[in-house]
């Protein structure tokens, strides 16, 4: 399975999900971009290896569940009949009609984002089971949360949706929460993990997540991890310290030739990932669920948090203020609504 969440805001339609795959081969690397063993889990491996947000048109997005190679016939006939049919009901019908009826052995959930450019906007959640979810709700979520953790997103997103918030800081500062997560509990018993990004659709147009360096630290702050993350062209690109490695993650329904994407930006993906100009930094206690996220509008001056330098061979020395020191060290605050307590700071860099 999987996580992925959507929910209208603001004229908009986000969409954030997990990266980790279940598949009966042993997987080709040990552990995830966040450090977390890739392991058997109920007879089948894990491994981070996929982006399940799939872009099918300028202003439609897809996001699944389940079953990886149903998922992607079933995404590759909505993108081909797309203007066929005159709705996305219709559309789905067509699914049914097409290449139904479903094992329930090879269950797949659908999310279908969409916002025209008179900002209308249009969620779906249909799965092979079930069809349409006739709710037609503002939030949707999918995958194989338990309760528990399924609760955490809508939680944070109502905490942060309170503020009215600009629409570009909601997915960076929500995939920050859904991440720690991820760090303190071993969501891969639930068939999910890896990186959690996202994107959102508004006004016509698809806007993926700025780039984001995530940092892990230990309650000392003298042992960090550093991951960054930043998508071109439909693919996402993560580099992590766990790993000394970097992976580019994409759907094949999204991406037109993986070659003509390296020749594009190889270049440019080497140089990025030396440097310090990322829009948000996220940084993550290990120790107990303090996140606290950066963002930079200006990268040719110096701000009051933080310092990197490059050493070279993917290696870096990171500076902190005393005022950020402070900010990372801070204790957790229990909501008392017997939520996970966990500790948010946002600050402009």
């Amino acid at each position: 399975m999987t996580y992925c969440a959507a929910w209208k805001y603001m004229e908009s339609v986000y969409i954030l999900g997990d990266t980790l795959i279940t598949k009966s081969s042993q997987p080709n690397t040990k552990i995830s971009s966040f450090g977390q063993l890739h392991d058997k889990v109920r007879g089948e491996y894990v491994e981070e290896s996929l982006l399940k947000i799939v872009p099918i048109a300028p202003d439609i997005v897809v996001a699944f569940a389940g079953d990886v190679d149903l998922a992607t016939a079933l995404i590759e006939f909505l993108k081909e009949n797309l203007y066929k049919t005159e709705t996305f009901e219709r559309l789905f019908d067509s699914v049914n009609v097409s290449l139904g009826p479903f094992s329930k052995d090879r269950q797949v959930e659908l999310l279908l984002a969409h916002s025209s450019v008179n900002r209308k906007t249009i969620l779906i959640k249909w799965d092979t089971v079930h069809g349409f979810d006739d709710t037609k709700s503002d939030y949707y979520q999918i995958g194989s949360l338990t309760s528990y953790h399924a609760a955490l997103t809508p939680m944070a997103l109502s905490i942060f949706a309170n503020g009215n918030l600009p629409q570009d800081r909601i997915l960076a500062m929500l995939t920050s929460v859904v991440q720690s997560y991820g760090v303190h509990d071993n969501l891969i018993d639930q068939n999910i993990g890896g990186i959690i990004f996202g994107l959102f659709v508004h006004n016509g147009n698809i806007t993926w997540q700025e780039d984001t360096n995530f940092i892990l630290y230990d309650p000392d702050i003298k042992i960090v991890n550093f991951i960054s993350a930043f998508v071109r062209d439909n693919v996402l690109i993560v580099n992590s310290s766990f790993t000394n490695s970097t992976l580019a993650l994409a759907h094949s329904s999204s991406i037109i030739s993986t070659q003509a994407w390296l020749n594009t930006w190889i270049s440019f993906i080497r140089d990025h990932l030396n440097s310090d100009k990322y829009k948000y930094w996220v940084f993550l206690g290990k120790a107990g669920r303090v996140i606290t996220v950066l963002r930079r509008d200006v990268f040719d001056s110096e701000n009051k948090y933080f310092s990197l330098k490059y050493l070279g061979d993917g290696k870096f020395d990171l500076g902190l203020s005393p005022e950020m020191m402070a900010l990372l060290k801070q204790p957790l605050r229990d909501r008392g609504d017997g939520s996970l307590p966990f500790r948010f700071n946002f600050r402009n860099a």
